[in-house]
């Protein structure tokens, strides 16, 4: 009998199924780091590009289409990007119909959401809010529902950091109002930024722990 055809001890089967489900984590959260960083620039040069439309005038300011062409590339590719890693850190892993049922319900909601909390704009419009509170309401209203989907990811896949970073962004966009047209950019900029880049320095050192460890467990 060859050593492929042995007869692998309960320990040994043990081992082989925890380095499997580690090599799996590492699959499905290889792309989280840069992930995580690519949004903390996003927020903190796509935000900062609105404040500098009038935070700094009149000793510097970005014009109004600059700014927010600035804005939208950011947002645009950063949408793409996670799309691209998220299809590609699923390939070659079996879910079960609960899983992708879930996956499909929670991406469905970000799409639903958006377009709620944009009609629900429209009407608050209608009725007379101002450009100056709309200013505050758009981005605020995003970053708030961002947070909030962000916790409720974090309770379907167990995700700590997830809920710590949903969090940590419901904080920051109920406070960003209160310090008023334009600063409330730099609070969601300054904030938000820091928040998810913080979490991608945490998250790249999680995963390179979680690569070291597996390839510990297959040389042993």
């Amino acid at each position: 009998m060859t050593n492929d055809d042995e007869v692998l001890s309960p320990a040994e089967m043990l081992a082989l199924a925890s380095n499997q489900q580690r090599s799996m984590e590492g699959q499905v959260a290889s792309f989280v780091p840069a992930l995580v960083t690519m949004w903390g620039v996003v927020w903190l040069f796509g935000f900062g590009a609105l404040w500098l439309i009038d935070g700094l005038k009149p000793s510097f300011a970005l014009p109004l289409p600059v700014a927010v062409t600035i804005f939208v590339v950011l947002l645009v590719v950063a949408i793409a990007m996670s799309a691209v890693w998220g299809s590609r850190s699923g390939r070659g892993i079996r879910r079960d119909a609960a899983s992708a049922f879930s996956g499909v319900v929670y991406g469905s909601t970000w799409t639903v959401g958006s377009l709620a909390i944009f009609v629900f704009a429209q009407g608050l419009a209608v009725n007379g809010m101002s450009m100056e509170l709309a200013n505050i309401f758009y981005p605020v209203a995003y970053v708030l529902f961002a947070g909030i989907m962000y916790i409720v990811g974090a309770a379907i896949w167990q995700a700590v950091p997830m809920l710590i970073l949903g969090v940590w962004t419901v904080i920051v966009a109920v406070i960003a109002p209160f310090f008023g047209y334009p600063t409330h950019y730099l609070v969601l900029a300054i904030g938000g930024g820091a928040g998810f880049l913080l979490l991608g320095a945490v998250s790249f050192i999680h995963l390179g722990r979680l690569r070291r460890s597996t390839t510990g467990s297959n040389r042993g």
